[in-house]
């Protein structure tokens, strides 16, 4: 069994007419209609955090499966604090765990598990990150990609996760806002376009759920060759990147 790491990211655009409260309530109640392995059903739920001093309210669940983590985070909701349309202004829920831990499936995660998750955090964006692959794909970890480090430099352009995409994961969720915004059409015709070299492509909440491989000993080599193949098919031809490893 493959020891890779893999990460579950949800992102969320805050809102401010909700409290840091009502948000936190409306997602456990979420989650404990959901069982295990992600849910909560059967579980105690985090309690509601808050910001102290900070911007961030920050938790983290404590799961009966060992290694499984779950942290989560929302956004100062003062009214003099000014949000920006900007992925940094995000709010997040990230899963942690290892492949190795067999009371996990890979398969089932992905595909059945993942995308009642993102509805209960109400995400826009979601991803699964399969052992650091895409921070290589980027030029992380010392590399260099050219192509990507263009894209960011070129001021014409909104390289912003909230208007932009650059990589595609084994699986990932993507709302109809997201969409318009990063390909210049909808749900639908991302679906048209990848029905048939997609593992599962299909409409979820306003937007499109797609699991591009779902095999759980993903190499580098292959999600390279992912990207460079099903990437075009949805416009996004920045030009080929160098591979790293």
């Amino acid at each position: 069994m493959s020891a890779a790491e893999i990460q579950l990211w949800i992102y969320a655009r805050p809102d401010r007419s909700i409290s840091i409260e009502e948000r936190h309530a409306r997602f456990v109640e979420n989650m404990m209609q959901i069982g295990p392995p992600l849910g909560y059903q059967g579980m105690v739920p985090p309690p509601t955090p808050d910001c102290g001093s900070g911007l961030i309210a920050a938790f983290s669940a404590k799961y009966p499966i060992r290694g499984l983590k779950c942290f989560g985070d929302y956004k100062y909701r003062g009214e003099r604090y000014v949000w920006q349309d900007r992925a940094s202004f995000d709010e997040h829920l990230r899963f942690r765990f290892f492949l190795s831990n067999k009371t996990l499936n890979y398969q089932d995660v992905i595909k059945e598990q993942f995308p009642p998750i993102v509805e209960a955090f109400g995400g826009y964006r979601a991803l699964v990150d399969y052992d650091y692959h895409d921070t290589n794909y980027t030029g992380g970890f010392k590399r260099n990609n050219e192509v990507y480090n263009a894209l960011v430099a070129d001021k014409s352009l909104n390289v912003d996760s909230r208007n932009f995409i650059y990589s595609l994961h084994p699986a990932q969720f993507w709302d109809a806002e997201l969409c318009r915004r990063a390909l210049g059409f909808g749900p639908d015709e991302v679906i048209r376009r990848l029905k048939d070299v997609a593992v599962l492509a299909r409409p979820f909440m306003d937007g499109v759920y797609l699991v591009l491989n779902d095999d759980p000993n993903l190499t580098y080599e292959e999600f390279f060759e992912m990207n460079e193949r099903i990437k075009p098919m949805l416009g996004l031809n920045y030009g080929r990147p160098k591979m790293v490893s």
